[in-house]
């Protein structure tokens, strides 16, 4: 509970001989006051303060168990003090047994049902109205358990089993538990913090006057009404109505100024009972009268303290809400302003299309429009257009989308209106908030207009890089397609006709977009710069070399398949750098996989290359693709069947490429860059149809 202390893990210690020989003094001198209170004509005490000395006594000497010298000290001092005021040994045994009975069965309850307060060593006070009630459950059962022994009293003196002395015994110690049990944990908790703050540096407790008019009229009021009503109004039996006094105090003045005041109260009302004064003096019966009375009293300090602590828990309470909404409206300012001060418009909608907050420049990226209703308007309103400049139906609205269970992740619109008369491209981002935020989208938009900008040049530039048209060679039909995941990717391929033949590449980098786009062009460069007469091994090594501190400082690599075709014999010499998705499908039904034949570039810079040779029959088809199409038929190369059954019994090598596009296609949404390269070498048969 906010503002409460929580238990402490380690008791403080008070285990030296002077504390124990302390609190017996203190509980021998309880016991004599005590029986000092036997009424007149008979053997009951009106009090016995020694049960809340008892319990304090052990409070503060237990140490995690239960404390056996203290234990025997109490039997020994009960039964001395027994004896000393005329109770015969025996009988004087079985009360020192009772006694120690009941302290031992309060140390174990209450160390159990309230630790945070046993924990304190008598140094907590009470701050909780379930506290106070642990106290008077632990009160009464300890007190029954140790009433069961004390009819052995009268058995043993020959006058019978007693049950109305067990009902003496119970209320009694009960409620002496809770008076003096209550005030020493409050004097304790207040000699504590007295102490603790004259050891801080400059440090001194003063108590601060609140409500002092109330205070004084509290020490003055109460005596004068219990004079009067003991007194002058003794003989009305009825005491009852006084307890609005301790209603009074326990709703107005502070908690420990309480408990003083009901323990003041309930020790008024019991010498005016032992002056034989006062409504409890006129019942005739000592068992009823002793009953009657400490009921009155335990009433008065239950009541009175219940009252102060649930008081209090409102006052933590309101104090702790009040610095909730405090540190709320602190932090929501703290956010209104980081929301502000963001270079992307922010707006937040509940379930309505309401706009709970939007910051200035989600107004500012909108061209300063708008709504006027305080709820989004639509699509028109604002001139928003799809990205190829069509008209955005209401429902494409972003938050509409993400309420609608859409993934709604850097959406590009084009808005355009008076205030964007040129326009701008917008990447909208919307995500729903969770039930316990209240529901609703946020939306955060950003103005992407340049990188789009720089992304269609980059695209224009890599689109120059591309071979502009097909390769002539006699014999041999080549095709191609490209898809880059986003505006530019990583992917690239080439074609070199050269004396005899044909060298083809086909090269994928690590990634996708722009970085990954530049290094491929990098190595379309270098690949092409050692020219295509040289050994195919030999040219990726000779790439590696010139690439390596651009792909080491990239942190990337690249897979490359590179070959050259022999157009007169249909010999293939291919060298693989990690790529290893090459298929050579025969026109005769078979096929072969062209496996990599080393690490790619920039993994392993240095590391000799070697090359591979295959043969082209005629009508045999050379197929070369990126990973984008592994990852879509199931992401193993056990899969690569289903390309090799997807471009058999193909026409030509431009529907062999288009095939494999078609089958990227049905799987779904393209996550990679994807890129198609077939060379087939054409039947003569073919030919001449």
């Amino acid at each position: 509970m906010p503002g409460v202390p929580a238990p402490t893990q380690a008791r403080p210690a008070h285990t030296s001989w002077r504390t124990l020989v302390g609190f017996a003094a203190i509980y021998a001198g309880a016991a004599l006051v005590g029986r000092l209170t036997v009424l007149e004509g008979g053997e009951v005490s009106l009090v016995w303060p020694a049960a809340g000395v008892a319990v304090l006594w052990l409070a503060v000497r237990a140490n995690g168990s239960l404390p056996r010298i203290d234990l025997a000290v109490l039997a020994a001092v009960t039964w001395v003090v027994n004896v000393m005021t005329g109770t015969p040994p025996p009988e004087a045994l079985v009360l020192s047994a009772a006694s120690v009975a009941q302290a031992g069965t309060f140390c174990v309850l209450f160390s159990r049902w309230c630790p945070r307060i046993w924990l304190g060593a008598g140094r907590t006070p009470f701050v909780r109205v379930e506290e106070l009630w642990w106290l008077v459950l632990t009160a009464v059962v300890s007190s029954l358990v140790s009433g069961l022994l004390v009819p052995a009293v009268s058995w043993l003196s020959g006058d019978g089993w007693s049950w109305p002395l067990v009902l003496v015994w119970v209320v009694r110690n009960t409620v002496s538990i809770l008076v003096v049990g209550t005030l020493g944990f409050s004097i304790g908790s207040w000699l504590h913090e007295r102490r603790s703050a004259q050891a801080r540096p400059g440090g001194s407790a003063r108590w601060v006057p609140t409500r002092l008019g109330e205070h004084v009229a509290a020490v003055i009021l109460p005596p004068a009404m219990y004079g009067l009503w003991f007194v002058a109004l003794e003989s009305l039996p009825l005491a009852f109505p006084l307890i609005a006094l301790t209603v009074w105090t326990g709703t107005r003045l502070r908690t420990r100024f309480v408990v003083a005041h009901d323990s003041a109260m309930g020790v008024t009302a019991i010498l005016f009972t032992l002056a034989g004064i006062g409504p409890f003096a006129a019942v005739g019966d000592q068992v009823t009268q002793v009953v009657v009375a400490q009921l009155y009293v335990g009433l008065v300090s239950v009541i009175g303290l219940a009252l102060a602590l649930a008081r209090d828990e409102r006052d933590r309470l309101v104090r702790d809400v009040r610095a909730a909404g405090d540190e709320a409206r602190t932090q929501a300012g703290l956010l209104a302003t980081i929301v502000d001060t963001m270079d992307e418009g922010v707006t937040v909608t509940d379930r309505d299309g309401r706009i709970v907050l939007r910051n200035r420049r989600a107004s500012e990226l909108m061209g300063g429009i708008t709504s006027t209703t305080g709820a989004v308007a639509a699509s028109s309103y604002y001139g928003l257009y799809r990205p190829d400049g069509s008209p955005l139906p209401d429902h494409e609205l972003p938050y509409r989308r993400a309420l609608a269970g859409e993934k709604v992740h850097d959406l590009d619109l084009l808005v355009r209106n008076v205030g964007v008369p040129r326009g701008r491209v917008l990447s909208f981002s919307s995500s729903l908030l969770p039930d316990e935020a209240g529901g609703g989208v946020v939306t955060v938009m950003r103005d992407v207009t340049a990188q789009r900008e720089e992304l269609t040049r980059a695209a224009q530039v890599q689109a120059s890089l591309l071979p502009a048209s097909l390769p002539d060679v006699p014999g041999y039909a080549v095709a191609a397609r490209f898809s880059p995941a986003g505006s530019v990717g990583g992917d690239f391929y080439d074609w070199q006709p050269v004396f005899g033949g044909l060298v083809v590449t086909l090269a994928d980098v690590m990634g996708k977009g722009t970085g990954a786009a530049i290094l491929a062009a990098t190595s379309r460069s270098v690949l092409r710069s050692f020219g295509p007469e040289r050994d195919v091994a030999a040219a990726l090594v000779a790439a590696e070399e010139a690439m390596e501190a651009d792909l080491a400082n990239a942190g990337a690599f690249v897979t490359v398949f590179h070959a050259r075709i022999d157009i007169t014999t249909g010999t293939v010499t291919y060298a693989d750098a990690g790529h290893g998705l090459s298929l050579l499908v025969r026109a005769d039904g078979g096929g072969e996989r062209l496996p990599a034949l080393g690490l790619p570039l920039g993994v392993d810079p240095g590391a000799s290359r070697r090359s591979g040779t295959t043969h082209l029959d005629p009508g045999d088809l050379l197929l070369m693709f990126s990973d984008a199409v592994l990852d879509a038929i199931g992401g193993t190369v056990a899969d690569l069947g289903v390309v090799e059954a997807a471009v058999r019994g193909t026409a030509s090598a431009d529907d062999a490429a288009q095939a494999v596009l078609t089958l990227v296609a049905g799987a779904g949404e393209q996550l990679d860059d994807l890129t198609v390269v077939a060379v087939r070498r054409e039947d003569v048969r073919d030919l001449l149809r």
